[in-house]
């Protein structure tokens, strides 16, 4: 395919442990692997999740005080293609602590932010020109689970809406649920809840990401949990916006006992393999799916560094990209088309990268 542009989010303050000072630019080479011209196209605070719609880029700034408020924060920035650098828009307030993440829905008409702190969703409209209107609706969730010291409250880590639009789902790490809203882009609040409000994963798992994809003509939803270290594999029913549990699987290798936390998981362009990575053993694991959809350990590679917070597949489907946050590089993988696994080929300085996106070619 030639060169693509990739954008990496980084930690800023000092107070995150951050060493980063915004939002950094690359041209990757995806028949080498490379990585050129790095550097940074856009300042701003704790931009550690970007998402990209047309034309622009969205990244929320993870904080507990942004611009005098006791909140975070969302940039919006337009995509200067000929400088391949970012110009900011405007910011909105996320309307809680912390956000960690923003999905954007298929019509790019909301951007929907999880602040992890504060325990709430908040939509945001899209105005024209790409900029971010005030919050036009924020969900407040409420529970907790059993692990004392990161489930004493709800805690918003993610949200997904399905292939339709109908449904999206925020993940609760605090109470152990996948909660479910129906969606209407019209309405003035955008998000119901559904008619079945939640899934519970199992307790002390602390739900945190998910990727749809499709199997035996259905739709299945692989969902990675941070604290006990395991995926769901959930069959979607997507007439009604409902889960049913599949398979639970762990994601480090058979015997290994260690202190560890899931972070990011991806699937592969034709669905075949899902990559989720491990925070503490510091490493990738493959799973290969089969026509059903459950999953079948392949085998666990190091990360290149320490903490791999997220990655991402380049567009072609050939590379992996790691981010590892603690040691301050980019791990570059080649995929293996047929079987799946990875070799680690070179790797990249980068300040605390936290999240990595590509734009589409």
């Amino acid at each position: 395919m030639g060169y693509i542009t990739g954008y990496i989010g980084t930690y800023t303050e000092a107070a995150y442990q951050g060493r980063g000072r915004g939002i950094y630019g690359f041209t990757f080479d995806d028949e080498r692997g490379t990585i050129e011209d790095l550097r940074l196209v856009a300042e701003t605070v704790n931009p550690t999740y970007l998402t990209l719609g047309s034309g622009f880029l969205y990244a929320v700034n993870e904080t507990q005080n942004f611009e005098g408020k006791p909140s975070g924060g969302v940039s919006a920035f337009s995509i200067e293609a000929e400088k391949n650098s970012l110009r900011l828009i405007n910011r909105q307030s996320s309307e809680g602590k912390d956000p960690c993440h923003i999905a954007l829905n298929q019509g790019q008409t909301h951007g929907v932010v999880s602040n992890y702190s504060s325990g709430t969703i908040a939509v945001l409209p899209i105005e024209q020109g790409g900029g971010l209107g005030p919050a036009a609706q924020v969900i407040a969730l409420s529970g907790s689970g059993p692990n004392r010291e990161r489930q004493e409250a709800s805690h918003a880590h993610f949200f997904i809406f399905d292939r339709r639009n109908a449904y999206g789902f925020a993940c609760d790490l605090g109470a152990d649920r996948v909660m479910a809203y129906s969606y209407d882009p019209d309405r003035a609040a955008p998000l119901t809840p559904a008619a079945s409000p939640w899934f519970s994963v199992h307790p002390g798992a602390g739900p945190r990401h998910g990727v749809f994809a499709s199997a035996a003509g259905d739709s299945v939803y692989y969902g990675i949990n941070e604290l006990d270290s395991t995926m769901d594999v959930l069959a979607y029913n997507e007439g009604r916006g409902t889960f049913s549990r599949l398979q639970t699987i762990g994601l480090l290798p058979p015997g290994v006992s260690i202190a560890n936390t899931g972070a990011a998981i991806k699937i592969s362009p034709g669905g075949n393999f899902v990559y989720a990575s491990n925070r503490g053993h510091d490493s990738i694991t493959v799973f290969k799916t089969d026509p059903s959809g459950t999953a079948v350990y392949l085998a666990t590679v190091p990360s290149g560094g320490m903490t791999p917070r997220d990655f991402e597949i380049d567009p072609s489907g050939r590379f992996l990209l790691v981010c590892n946050q603690n040691s301050d590089n980019l791990g570059i993988f080649r995929i293996d088309p047929k079987r799946g696994l990875l070799t680690q080929e070179r790797e990249y300085s980068a300040p605390s990268p936290v999240c990595l996106k590509f734009r589409a070619p």
